[in-house]
């Protein structure tokens, strides 16, 4: 449905909270933002109001600062007219509107993360990303893999064994490798120990909880256990060295393992091949007669930037003695198979800023950086001052420790014991009782009733998360001011509603008034009635046309023929794919056979409508649509009249010739 001029800065201003604070200006004097240029409702207008409104829209052209200056002229009836909207809002009691609460409340929340990570963490995670990149770490680890909602006492278990495994590899007396430790201790998957050698790893290769550990322990020392989403590990950090550039590579591959591959016939491939790279041959060439890599062997081989971390070490290995671009390894095996690596270039930036940004990018694809409810939360605690009542939650331990084999919920308290405040945030503060009730809700439906210590991590995020929006505005002014403007914004969306789209669709005198009067514009013009016939296989197409040409009705025709997919439409032209197929088809009649969503499809022509008067009733919404923008206009000067609205577009026009943009 066609919206009105209005509509449209509606609209960027629901979206310019996302733009807030990128200013496009220079710093105006003080003089300069209280001129006033308008005003609503007996209310002055300055220019700082109407330029800080502008530079939150996406509305400007950043390259053509005269073009700017003509966009604020054309905005300033705009956003006084929008003034007036906000007062009538009000007036009409949209501000309270239970729709209009309930979507601005999920705004907030759909926005407050995302807003903690861009003005506390970016650049946060950034800096560390960068100072991080500058080594990589030989890491060897040994991983005891335990479910997110483990008991204690499982939990307990694998900490205490990492404990036992770390004693025993930085013993001075019985010292054992780690390698061996790591066989010994790791928990396996498909029969394969999930620990061992990782080789170097690098910023961003591992979970940012790994990473932290693995890049803050010192060369030849073993982490304390720590935890990742995959269970509990100790690192061994068995070196540190300086980081290498990633590389950009190409690969001659084949294949070592699978049905019908000989390792024996696979290397002598690699020699041949080899051997034709060292004739001078071509290398794009040699690529695609020999490389049994159907991904790559098209493109000349190339598998992209490779950063050493996230490779075998194996692979590695062999590819590293590579130093000038355009050189190639001899053939070498690896746990994927058998290459010929040829390295392409070397990447470098020419400025820090160019680096930076290319971290950056690198960054936002990374979980730490998409997943970072858990930080925000933790944030949200500590700016809040939040803190565990130990006594109440000593209590709880022992009332349950004392009680084994009893739901959480029919534990021994006495009122007033439940009564006792556990855990404080902000304005709010909770007590033992919705404590418990938290614990019984969250084991009710696991086949394990017990306790569980991560209850209370838990506990505190939903309970942050409930005072998330109060601590945000309080922390980030900005943010309670992109509330307000989304605010303000939904609620004269939902005014505009009623006065302008709503209105228009049942104005119907005036719709038929205006259809009458305008009935060149509702006309029908040439129309096309067809039928989309489309099968695995052409042989099911031709039998399809068979029965039809037999006298079979085209309705019928997934009766008579099995595995067709039939589609019916109307439409208005022949010029477009796929009905340009149409073009020269007579009523009753096929197209040719065409490739369509990967099956062979057919067109069938039912029909050529002529060209019409539309009915008010098939007009009606094309009538709508025309009808918007001039009640639209009416209710706007409706609203100039009853707030008041009063205009300087001179004054405006003065003062941009003093300013730079």
């Amino acid at each position: 449905m066609k919206r009105s001029g209005s509509f449209k800065y509606l609209t960027l201003t629901l979206i310019a909270v996302v733009f807030a604070g990128c200013s496009l200006f220079q710093t105006a004097s003080d003089d300069v933002e209280a001129t006033v240029i308008g005003s609503v409702d007996g209310k002055d207008v300055t220019y700082g109001e109407l330029r800080a409104s502008f530079y939150t829209s996406p509305l400007q052209d950043e390259n053509d600062p005269e073009a700017t200056k003509q966009e604020l002229m054309d905005f300033l009836d705009l956003y006084l007219v929008y003034l007036a909207k906000v007062e009538a809002t009000k007036d009409e009691g949209y501000f309270t509107d239970s729709e209009v609460l309930e979507e601005l409340e999920q705004y907030q929340m759909q926005s407050v993360f995302p807003y903690w990570l861009e003005m506390r963490f970016r650049d946060e995670l950034l800096d560390e990303m960068i100072e991080r990149s500058n080594y990589e770490i030989g890491t060897s680890h040994i991983l005891i893999s335990v479910p997110e909602n483990a008991s204690p006492a499982d939990t307990l278990e694998a900490y205490n064994r990492l404990v036992e495994a770390r004693n025993l590899f930085l013993s001075e007396t019985d010292a054992r490798s780690f390698d061996e430790l790591s066989n010994e201790y790791s928990s396996s998957q498909r029969g394969q120990s999930m620990g061992g050698d990782l080789g170097f790893i690098s910023t961003g290769w591992a979970v940012k909880p790994f990473e932290d550990v693995a890049f803050s322990t010192e060369k030849g020392d073993v982490s304390q256990p720590f935890r990742t989403s995959f269970g509990y590990h100790i690192i061994y950090v068995y070196d540190i060295r300086e980081a290498v550039n990633e590389r950009n590579y190409s690969h001659i591959y084949f294949r070592t393992r699978g049905a019908q591959v000989n390792e024996e016939q696979a290397k002598e491939k690699a020699g041949e091949a080899y051997a034709a790279l060292g004739e001078g041959r071509d290398w794009d060439e040699v690529t695609m007669e020999f490389s049994e890599d159907p991904d790559t062997r098209n493109t000349g081989g190339d598998i992209g930037w490779i950063n050493p971390s996230r490779y075998q070490p194996q692979f590695i290995e062999n590819i590293s003695t590579l130093e000038e671009p355009g050189s190639w390894t001899e053939p070498f095996v690896s746990e994927y198979g058998i290459h010929i690596v040829r390295l392409d270039s070397i990447r470098t930036f020419e400025s820090d800023e160019q680096f930076r940004e290319a971290m950056y990018e690198r960054l936002r694809g990374l979980p730490r950086y998409r997943e970072n409810r858990s930080f925000t939360l933790e944030n949200v605690r500590r700016t809040a001052g939040d803190s565990l009542h130990t006594s109440t939650y000593e209590l709880f331990l022992d009332v349950h420790d004392s009680s084994p084999g009893l739901n959480v919920l029919e534990l021994g308290f006495t009122d007033e014991q439940l009564e006792l405040p556990l855990y404080s945030i902000a304005s709010e503060t909770h007590t033992l009782e919705d404590f418990i009730t938290f614990v019984g809700r969250a084991v009710e439906n696991t086949n394990d009733r017990r306790y569980r210590h991560n209850l209370l991590d838990v506990f505190k995020d939903e309970k942050a998360e409930d005072v998330i929006i109060e601590v945000t505005k309080a922390e980030f002014p900005d943010f309670e001011e992109l509330s307000k403007r989304y605010h303000e914004g939904l609620a004269v969306f939902k005014l505009t509603e009623t006065e302008v789209w709503n209105y228009a669709a049942q104005d119907t005198a005036r719709l038929k008034e205006i259809y009458e009067a305008n009935k060149e514009n509702y006309m029908f013009g040439t129309r096309y009635r067809y039928y989309r016939i489309s099968a695995d296989s052409e042989a099911k197409l031709d039998e399809a046309r068979a029965a039809v040409n037999s006298g079979t009705d085209i309705e019928d025709i997934r009766e008579e023929v099995s595995g067709l997919i039939v589609r019916t439409d109307l439409i208005n032209s022949l010029q477009d794919f796929p009905f340009d197929y149409l073009q020269g088809v007579e009523p009753g009649g096929f197209s040719d056979v065409f490739e369509y969503r990967n099956r062979k499809t057919v067109l069938y022509l039912t029909e050529i409508l002529e060209p019409r008067q539309m009915t008010f009733e098939e007009a009606f919404m094309r009538v709508v649509a025309d009808y918007q923008p001039i009640r639209d206009e009416e209710w706007n000067n409706h609203l100039r009249e009853t707030y008041r609205v009063v205009s300087y577009p001179e004054r405006l026009r003065e003062l941009l010739e003093t300013v730079e943009i």
